[in-house]
């Protein structure tokens, strides 16, 4: 199943705002406070929900003592992933009663959310939705540092990590899949293990880096490194697997620019493998790089779908504007921002010259 078209009306940022979404890559960008991450957040909360519904689950999965209803999961989801005082908090402001509106299109199922700004929730789905595959949600900060415990105490303790967080940890918590590599996982984790120079191996609860001359702790590799290590070990025990959805927030965040043409390599790759992927980014070179294997054709025809964010002032909300290639947006505040920059420096040497 892919997710083919979402629809939000009255929600934090979103006026009335209608996404289109790409069966590959969807690529987010705009300034801050457009609605991104809340975007990815919403459908990541709305995906799992739906999953765990439809395996007969409870908010914490397996763990669960009982079947939940579904507005029950959709409201315990937005909740504990968005953390608002309350949830009506997330309705997005006017005087007097308002409910906000979200309607998500897969291949087979629809779904149709309500929410008030009472904080009453109602979710109604039609179709086709048990073969739903499992979401994974990737925040700015890579989690193997934080790892050792963090899922016992997120369930026993009030926490300000969100969900997300504790979801990620249970995904890496699943041990290695039986047997060897197949050809399609060899080719995704090639490419990782030789810039890391290292595999990616869980001992005692710890994670390691394990070099030809020894492990090394997660804690005391670069945080960059830890990403894609993170990533590699979520394919490793087939978490990000074929069907699955992945929602990363700010790929680039304490990762090396050089590193921008792998994580687009590996993103593409989890593409062609069936993982539709979610991105969130204010990064010039992976946008670019993604959009430039597109347009050579290294990638396939149609794999990515850039999305421009902006503001369209307080009664308008967020608008949005879809593009096949990153150049394709007019709304875009990345290359604005690059076009003013080199403005200013044009006009500081004329000046100097002046001068």
């Amino acid at each position: 199943m892919k997710l083919n078209r979402v629809t939000i009306q009255r929600f934090t940022a979103f006026e009335d705002a209608v996404f289109e979404l790409g069966w590959g890559v969807n690529v987010l960008i705009g300034e801050n406070g457009t609605g991104k991450s809340h975007l990815l957040k919403l459908l990541y909360s709305i995906s799992e929900a739906v999953r765990r519904f439809g395996q007969g689950e409870g908010i914490e999965g397996a763990l669960s003592d009982q079947r939940a209803s579904l507005s029950d999961l959709v409201a315990a989801m937005l909740q504990s992933v968005f953390l608002p005082d309350e949830l009506g908090r997330l309705v997005r402001r006017r005087v007097g009663r308002s409910t906000a509106r979200i309607a998500v299109e897969w291949d087979t199922a629809e779904l149709v959310v309500t929410l008030s700004n009472l904080g009453k929730v109602t979710a109604k789905i039609t179709g086709e939705y048990a073969s739903l595959e499992r979401a994974v949600f990737l925040p700015t900060r890579e989690v193997l540092s934080i790892f050792p415990g963090f899922v016992e105490s997120w369930l026993r303790r009030e926490s300000a990590f969100d969900r997300t967080y504790y979801d990620l940890c249970v995904s890496l918590g699943l041990k290695p899949l039986r047997g060897p590599r197949n050809p399609a996982r060899a080719a995704l984790l090639g490419p990782i293990e030789s810039a890391l120079d290292a595999t990616v191996v869980v001992e005692n609860g710890r994670f390691y880096l394990r070099h030809r001359d020894g492990n090394m702790e997660a804690p005391l590799v670069a945080e960059g490194h830890r990403k894609l290590a993170m990533i590699a070990y979520l394919i490793i025990n087939g978490s990000l697997t074929q069907n699955a959805f992945m929602f990363w927030d700010e790929p680039e965040a304490n990762m090396n620019p050089k590193l921008a043409a792998l994580a687009v390599e590996i993103i593409i790759g989890l593409a062609n493998q069936g993982v539709q992927a979610f991105l969130a980014t204010h990064d010039y070179i992976l946008a670019s790089e993604l959009s430039l294997a597109v347009e050579t054709g290294t990638a396939a025809p149609g794999v990515a779908a850039f999305h421009a964010l902006g503001r369209g002032g307080e009664k308008q909300g967020v608008t949005v504007q879809r593009g096949d290639l990153f150049t394709d947006l007019q709304n875009n505040a990345i290359l604005e921002s690059f076009a003013a920059l080199h403005d200013r420096e044009r006009q500081a040497f004329e000046r100097k010259e002046e001068q």
